[in-house]
């Protein structure tokens, strides 16, 4: 049987003592300095940060377990990117069907760094908050319960649907199915019948859970509380002012003329 352990874990650093929503300004900082620059020297700075803090807490179990995600995503981005965009610089490979310039290169590694900034940071969040501290975060800055609950409940259920992927391809396996192959549209079919049982069973387990919630008289719509409420430190004041800061520098070196390819 497959563990589906949460995303979150407990530890004693100083990420995991802030408020929800100063973690919130900072990872919002960091965002807007990966998305605003496009050299990719400079998204790799945020990109590298929110990496090594992520290891620093802990959180390199969660990011072996999503890797898979984030290199695929990168070669995929790194592979399709030189389309969307104009030549120049320095012709690297030339071929008949066409020519790669250090410009695309540089444009197609700037966006592929942007998505594994996002999803190293989103991760580094998720690894230091609770998914209850989340809740009651988004709650205090005066979001709907319902869309707070929703964002608790995709992050709770993520964690049992890479659980239940794990438990189908070792069921597939028992029955002599490995999924490989080193032609990518074979390794795509081959991924296909683990794609259905997986899918049917996140399925299922959603509505197991909104049953459940039916039958317990669930509303979002009544006032709620929160247990363990966390007061908003100075540590948290500086954190979110970093953060402002973080995003306010960057769009201001960006509309400078820096970062850019």
């Amino acid at each position: 049987m497959s563990a589906s352990p949460s995303l979150y874990v407990d530890r004693e650093t100083v990420l995991h003592r802030l408020n929800a929503r100063s973690k919130l300004a900072l990872i919002t900082g960091v965002f807007v300095a990966a998305y605003v620059f496009g050299d990719p020297r400079w998204v790799f700075v945020p990109l590298a940060a929110t990496f090594l803090a992520l290891v620093a807490v802990g959180g390199w179990p969660n990011f072996k377990r999503l890797s898979f995600i984030v290199v695929a995503l990168f070669l995929i981005g790194f592979a399709v990117w030189p389309a969307f965009t104009h030549g120049g610089g320095a012709t690297l490979l030339e071929t008949p069907l066409g020519t790669l310039t250090e410009r695309e290169v540089l444009f197609a590694l700037g966006r592929s760094e942007r998505i594994a900034a996002f999803i190293v940071g989103g991760l580094l969040f998720v690894t230091t908050t609770s998914n209850e501290e989340i809740v009651a975060g988004m709650r205090s800055l005066g979001l709907p319960y319902a869309f707070c609950f929703a964002v608790g409940t995709a992050l709770r259920l993520f964690p049992t649907f890479l659980g239940s992927a794990n438990t189908v391809r070792q069921a597939q396996a028992a029955r002599g199915h490995e999924p490989g192959g080193r032609n990518p549209v074979t390794l795509l079919r081959s991924y296909i019948p683990l794609m259905i049982p997986v899918f049917m069973t996140a399925i299922r387990n959603v509505q197991t859970q909104a049953m459940a919630l039916e039958a317990r008289g669930f509303d979002t719509r009544g006032e709620r509380s929160f247990y363990n409420e966390q007061p908003f430190t100075a540590a948290d004041w500086a954190t979110a002012g970093f953060g402002v800061a973080l995003a306010v520098g960057s769009v201001a070196l960006r509309l400078q003329g820096y970062g850019t390819v």
